[in-house]
């Protein structure tokens, strides 16, 4: 018989949901507060911030893009995608980001035996002077344009990628918004604990 999610197990995917949308939400408005601020701008604060917003941006990925071909998963991630309304071109669903921050290691890896001695590691105020630095001839640890909100990394085959920072800001809080709505309309659960 196929697998089908009831409410109370649709809510303990939609809470965990909800929580890293709030705590995504959070970081990314600590993110932008750094940023404003030039005695901030260029501290590790700005990466730490960063890494946060992503990691929680990776988990909520995680419940709707799971890795794995199991029947619980392929029903999680078809129930939570329909209730949810995630698109298949969701900015949350592509793995480079979520890679990059889980698999971060693997990038340090690569760079071991080159001859590359530049690794970057900055904020920029546009892409005309990430294009002066050259930087399709160095390492890129993280970079980020600030006039667009743009994250610069690598994947792992040394390659670049960007991620519209607001974009997935806006689709994660998006999503967020929509579990706790489902949360609080449709699950069976009554909670005590703070919400």
């Amino acid at each position: 018989m196929p697998i089908q999610l009831n409410d109370y197990e649709i809510t303990w995917y939609m809470d965990e949901i909800r929580m890293h949308g709030m705590c995504a939400e959070m970081e990314y408005h600590q993110l932008d507060k750094l940023l404003q601020d030039d005695r901030s701008r260029q501290t590790r604060l700005v990466w730490f911030a960063l890494t946060a917003f992503l990691s929680h941006a990776a988990m909520m990925s995680k419940y709707l893009d799971p890795i794995g071909k199991d029947e619980v998963r392929a029903v999680r991630k078809d129930t939570l995608r329909q209730l949810l309304g995630v698109a298949a071109k969701s900015e949350v669903l592509p793995r480079d980001a979520r890679d990059n921050v889980e698999h971060f290691d693997e990038r340090v890896d690569g760079w071991v035996g080159t001859d590359n001695q530049s690794i970057l590691e900055s904020v920029l105020p546009n892409r005309a002077a990430y294009q002066y630095l050259r930087i399709e001839k160095k390492r890129v640890r993280r970079v980020l344009l600030l006039n667009e909100m743009i994250f610069i990394s690598e994947k792992r085959d040394q390659s670049k990628f960007e991620l519209d920072l607001a974009s997935l800001h806006a689709e994660v809080k998006r999503i967020g918004d929509a579990a706790d709505s489902w949360i609080n309309t449709k699950s069976p659960y009554h909670f005590i604990a703070p919400r």
